[in-house]
């Protein structure tokens, strides 16, 4: 009965190392292609983002439609 729970628990820790590592390379991943996202940008392009215009949309409520008529 004891090699049944030792079996068990080496199963536990290989899952949680597991776990780990996949944790590990996920974090790796994310960073790599942060870093590659940012380097890959070419130096003009934070300037055309810079002066882009955003025009936020507003909309106007059929209320305030008629009020103004």
């Amino acid at each position: 009965m004891s090699t049944a729970s030792a079996y068990l628990a080496e199963a536990y820790a290989m899952k949680t190392l597991h776990k780990e590592k996949m944790k590990s390379l996920e974090k790796e991943e994310t960073c790599n292609q942060w870093k590659k996202s940012s380097s890959s940008s070419s130096s003009g392009d934070w300037f055309t983002k810079m002066f882009k215009k955003v025009h936020p949309v507003t909309a106007q409520s059929s209320n305030s439609a008629t009020n103004l008529r």
